[in-house]
């Protein structure tokens, strides 16, 4: 009798510690994929984007982009001095565009505070 409750509760201890083994490993393994899935995307987003990476970066189209460079090269040329992200920051490279991720959001964080 004695034995067969000690038997009783040793499998009910083990049963019990691979459960929790089990929920453990499962939280462990759900956080780590979020975490992978998050760093995945801000790691895919590279720090110089071509107009067609900035398009999907902002989810707007290229021609918008076109249309907003024009834009503001010809407020700009009418003006002698402006606010730093008043306007899209871009490079010119061999007649390309290219943007700066850090200055893009330097630009949409000016853009969403002064509206």
């Amino acid at each position: 009798m004695k034995q067969t409750t000690y038997l009783i509760s040793a499998f009910i201890l083990g049963l019990s510690i691979v459960i929790s083994a089990f929920i453990f490993s499962n939280t462990c393994s759900n956080s780590a994929s979020k975490g992978n899935n998050s760093q995945s995307i801000t790691n895919s987003i590279p720090d110089l984007m071509t107009r067609t990476e900035l398009s999907e970066y902002l989810q707007i189209s290229e021609q918008s982009i076109e249309n907003l460079i024009q834009k503001d090269d010809l407020e700009k040329a009418k003006l002698s001095s402006y606010d730093t992200y008043h306007f899209i920051p871009y490079l010119k490279i061999d007649n390309q565009e290219r943007f700066l991720k850090a200055e893009i959001d330097k630009w949409l964080q000016y853009k969403s505070e002064n509206r």
